[in-house]
């Protein structure tokens, strides 16, 4: 009842104007678990008898009954949104796609659910001064498209440093700390920016960046979904990452990082086979630099490492960008010449051996070394591998084995 203060109603009740005063009762009843009041008010009578109160209960149930109903429906919606998501992401993990493109669909499919209008994916490789922006959604910059940003800059920097989840509800475009990438990076700066990292298995940091154009209010279930997602794609990228340390390791040499023989070999056949399609010539070499064995009696094993890995590397600088190679043994170097013939071949190889006997004389004073070469060209010296390999070595062989006698 109201009768004390039915002058001064305005001031009790905000929503009641000036012009509606001498209302003698109001009945209030709580809907929805504190979602909202239901007011009944009366300038009829100072209260409200059992059967009023009676229909005002009821009116209030069938509120309750449909805030309950909308929040089903809203729940069965996010639900749907949820599951709808994960069979879209769970399509990108089973694509088989290139791996660029997939991180390109999924960043895109997490700010779609979040309704954030720009994500990144990040990658800091382990320990590294620096992250990769490895992809990012449509409407993002082009300028930041798989570029390399110092950590020590920028709120994405500050995550990859501290492995910690930030969450910023809206930036402050005038605080000069507040940008991704760079202070001239082209994205806003007054909306809301969520930075959640994940940790792989090999040592590296993924880390999945969404902003807004404004502030706004992001949905738990919607973050939930976004979190669990980039733990499965974290998976995913840590299997592609060891796929690619396994073709490293099947491909490349481990002690120079060049061809090991076994690729080598593949390359060849591979070139033998375009060769004979489009008839044009190749030629192979084999180079040997010695006394290798003489190294071992006058310097550490660590120091013969680092000048063989000196000598691949001046000889794979050395050489034509479209000349293979490879490190066939320890002192023995592999070279394939595409579309080039015996007679063309040899200046360049000449030239190589001059280069790795400077080298090894330059690492070890005192030394004089000495190279062989075994070189055979495709057609004139056979037309199958089994032929050109044996010939290979034997040419080789032929001048190691005359100065040993």
């Amino acid at each position: 009842k109201l009768q004390d203060v039915s002058l001064t109603l305005p001031a009790t009740v905000p929503f009641y104007r000036e012009g509606e005063s001498y209302i003698k009762g109001i009945f209030a009843i709580p809907i929805g678990d504190g979602a909202g009041v239901l007011y009944v008010d009366t300038k009829y009578g100072w209260g409200f008898n059992d059967k009023q109160q009676k229909l005002i209960h009821q009116a209030a149930d069938l509120l309750n009954q449909l805030l309950e109903r909308q929040e089903c429906l809203g729940q069965q919606q996010s639900h749907a949104a949820i599951l709808e998501f994960w069979f879209r992401v769970d399509e990108i993990l089973l694509s088989g796609g290139p791996m660029l493109e997939c991180c390109r669909s999924f960043v895109g499919e997490c700010a779609d659910i979040l309704d954030m209008e720009y994500g990144f994916l990040t990658l800091r490789a382990s320990d590294q001064p620096h992250y990769q922006n490895l992809a990012g959604t449509r409407n993002a910059p082009q300028n930041l498209s798989e570029q390399r940003f110092l950590v020590r800059q920028g709120l994405i920097g500050r995550v990859f440093e501290h492995n910690k989840t930030l969450f910023i509800s809206k930036l402050n475009p005038h605080a000069p700390e507040h940008f991704l990438f760079t202070p001239s990076e082209g994205l806003p700066h007054h909306g809301t920016l969520w930075i959640l990292p994940m940790h792989m298995s090999l040592g590296h940091t993924l880390a999945m960046v969404f902003l807004s154009r404004s502030a706004q209010e992001l949905k738990a279930q919607y973050q939930r979904a976004a979190t669990s997602a980039l733990h499965s794609f974290s998976l995913h990228f840590d299997r592609f990452c060891l796929q690619e340390e396994c073709e490293q390791l099947r491909v490349y040499d481990l002690s120079t990082g060049i061809l090991n023989g076994m690729a080598f070999a593949d390359r060849m056949e591979e070139l033998l086979a375009t060769s004979m399609q489009h008839s044009t010539p190749f030629a192979m070499a084999l180079m040997q630099f010695e006394p290798w064995h003489m190294l071992y009696t006058t310097a550490s094993p660590k120091r013969v490492r680092q000048c063989q890995q000196d000598l691949a590397s001046s000889l794979s600088t050395v050489a034509p960008s479209d000349v293979l190679t490879a490190q066939i043994s320890e002192n023995r170097f592999g070279f394939l010449f595409p579309q080039m013939s015996f007679q063309e071949a040899n200046p360049i190889l000449t030239h190589l051996m001059d280069r790795g006997k400077q080298v090894l004389g330059s690492a070890f004073k005192g030394m004089r070394p000495r190279s062989y070469l075994g070189l055979v060209g495709y057609p004139q010296d056979g037309t199958r591998i089994e032929e050109l390999w044996p010939l290979a070595y034997r040419r080789l062989h032929s001048g190691v084995y005359a100065r040993i006698e």
